[in-house]
């Protein structure tokens, strides 16, 4: 959809060969700019695609690293060994080949790393693929023939520092930046009060917190306050920062 031809991923079996998986078409649906959203959860094909835009330099990828799993499975079934039971078995799932982009490098492990990362409190060392006890290595194999489209490094900076200026000054990232101090506080911490006052007052600060946020919310719409949760409307929908911020980054790159 947005190259006209080339490759877009190599893949590697056990025995070292190497095929190279292309668009081929020689046609393409969209030429205008692109941006890619991921987040720490965002696998496999999804990283595939976007580190083939990455790689052109067709797009320009957003969010947090991904989540690095760079290997294919197969699933094969008990039942085609041990026939002899009236239930199955269950399944075996091998791993028989790895992803790589073409630009050689594998995601595993490292996945995506995003052209503009936005604040999380996901650290890609505490989660993802690479905390799997047998997880495969990161390597890389032969670039492989293609022709780069485009350098977005220069957009890159100047995007950058908008959206570093914009989140400053923005209500929800501050209450994303107030979330990551909270949980960098608490994470390390394996208690927890059996005190049913303790444990009330916490649930109450946590209430208080959150209707705090949705009437200021209010206040920023210029709309009347809430005065309990329970006077929220059932479908209220807290803005998705990241998709807003998103969709603002596209909007500066259509207005360079």
């Amino acid at each position: 959809m947005f190259i006209e031809s080339g490759p877009v991923v190599q893949v590697r079996d056990s025995y070292g060969r190497v095929n190279v998986n292309a668009d081929t078409d020689g046609k393409i649906s969209y030429e205008g700019p692109v941006t890619v959203l991921i987040n720490r959860y965002s696998a496999s094909a999804s990283e595939i695609f976007a580190a083939a835009l990455q790689d052109y330099g067709r797009a320009i990828v957003l969010g947090e690293n991904s989540f690095g799993k760079g290997t294919v499975q197969q699933h094969r079934s008990l039942n085609h060994i041990y026939d002899l039971f009236d239930k199955e078995l269950g399944y075996v799932q091998y791993t028989i080949q790895k992803f790589y982009r073409i630009d050689g490098g594998s995601t595993q492990h490292k996945g995506v790393v995003p052209d503009i990362a936005y604040p999380t409190a996901v650290n890609p060392e505490e989660t993802g693929e690479s905390v799997e006890d047998n997880a495969l290595p990161w390597d890389s194999i032969d670039k492989a023939k293609y022709e780069v489209l485009g350098d977005p490094s220069d957009l890159v900076q100047l995007l950058t520092k908008q959206h570093l200026e914009r989140i400053a000054k923005d209500q929800e990232f501050g209450f994303i930046q107030e979330d990551i101090e909270e949980y960098n506080a608490n994470k390390d911490k394996n208690t927890l009060s059996l005190n049913e006052k303790i444990r009330k007052k916490e649930a109450d600060e946590a209430d208080s917190k959150r209707l705090a946020r949705v009437n200021q919310r209010q206040k920023t719409l210029g709309e009347k306050a809430f005065e309990t949760l329970d006077d929220i409307p059932k479908d209220y929908e807290a803005p998705d920062a990241y998709l807003d911020e998103s969709v603002a980054i596209m909007v500066d790159i259509l207005n360079k």
